[in-house]
């Protein structure tokens, strides 16, 4: 029996979807933002509990030391060209 980590980021790019599991808040938010630098599309971010995550979530967890952040709303990025 293996345990998901606790965070994981999700994100639809040109030729399929990409999946990072991340175990700490640092590294979904380092992966986050490496996604929407290259502009992957649906970028999602779930938490330990399996809630939705934003990037302020995982900016309030790293500063308040992994507290528990609020459940959020989805973060979606649609990318026009």
């Amino acid at each position: 029996m293996t345990t998901a980590p606790p965070f994981a980021v999700r994100a639809k790019r040109p030729h399929g979807t990409v999946t990072y599991n991340c175990p700490t808040p640092e590294w979904a938010l380092k992966k986050l933002r490496d996604f929407q630098s290259v502009s992957y599309e649906n970028i999602s971010v779930t938490g330990p509990g399996g809630q939705p995550l934003v990037e302020a979530d995982l900016v309030a967890m790293i500063e308040g030391g992994m507290q528990t952040a609020p459940v959020a709303n989805r973060i979606t990025t649609a990318v026009q060209s």
